[in-house]
C-alpha cells in the first residue's frame, strides 16, 4: 500500500505544480489583455522592424506556450 500512497502523493504534487503554472500563465495572459491598444500599436508608425523589447516579449510568450503544452502532455500521461 505504500507504493499506492507514494503514487498518490506524486500525482498530488504534480497536480499542484500544474495548477500553479496554469495560474501563472493565466496571469500573463490577463496582463497582455489589459495593455491599451495604443501602447501596442504606438511604435508601428515609427518602425517596420521589431524592437528588442518586442522580440523579447515574443520569445517569452513562445516559451510559455511550449511550457503549457508540455504540462498538458504530462497531465494527460498521468491519466488526466
Amino acid at each position: 500500500m505504500k507504493t499506492k500512497d507514494l503514487a498518490t502523493d506524486e500525482v498530488s504534487t504534480q497536480w499542484r505544480r500544474l495548477v500553479g503554472r496554469r495560474s501563472f500563465l493565466k496571469g500573463v495572459g490577463a496582463v497582455g489583455a489589459t495593455l491599451p491598444a495604443g501602447v501596442l500599436f504606438a511604435t508601428q508608425a515609427q518602425a517596420a522592424s521589431l524592437s528588442k523589447g518586442d522580440a523579447a516579449i515574443l520569445r517569452f510568450l513562445a516559451a510559455a506556450e511550449i511550457i503549457e503544452s508540455d504540462l498538458w502532455q504530462q497531465y494527460n500521461e498521468l491519466g488526466g
